[in-house]
């Protein structure tokens, strides 16, 4: 079974979200991230206040620097929270070439024994045990090769009997 799709940078970000959620909740990682959360959190407000300290020696007890200082650390908050998005829209506006080997014209072909991608620069072919696992989304099909890696077909462009033929064969090897 042959079907080609084009990749745009859209599809490409959509798969670096899907991943980074996928690692965010992976068993191994909580104690990590929240470990880590903590001691970001805590050096912070340590600097923080050492560096207020330096500039108002009386800051702890002057309610006007206190809440200066709590509005400030409320935009940094906001920020931090937006700023993964706007690392990656920036790092996929960079990374990524037009004319490279990631977005672009492929061409798949679906056989028995795995799962062939190619395109004017490059072939790979995926036998069905290297296909960890089969999770989409609203938008693509992603086939894992690995945690961060995975073969990108958008649903847009797929139709339902190459979805379930993918299905099938991931299945069927686990």
């Amino acid at each position: 079974m042959k079907f080609s799709i084009t990749l745009d940078k859209n599809d490409f970000r959509r798969f670096n979200k899907f991943a980074i959620a996928k690692i965010h909740v992976a068993p191994k990682m909580k104690w990590k991230l929240t470990l880590f959360n903590f001691l970001y959190w805590f050096l912070l407000v340590f600097f923080g206040m050492e560096i207020y300290s330096v500039y108002e020696h009386d800051a702890w007890n002057n309610y006007e620097h206190l809440n200066r200082a709590l509005v400030a650390f409320g935009i940094w908050f906001i920020l931090v929270n937006i700023w993964q998005q706007i690392y990656m829209y920036l790092y996929i506006s960079v990374a990524i070439d037009e004319k490279g080997s990631v977005l672009g014209e492929w061409e798949f072909e679906i056989s028995d024994s795995g799962i062939t991608e190619s395109n004017s620069l490059c072939s790979s072919t995926f036998t069905w045990q290297c296909i960890q696992s089969a999770e989409k989304d609203k938008y693509n099909l992603y086939l894992f090769t690995d945690r961060l890696k995975a073969l990108i077909l958008p649903l847009s462009q797929i139709n339902e009997e190459i979805e379930a033929e993918i299905y099938k064969n991931v299945v069927g090897d686990c």
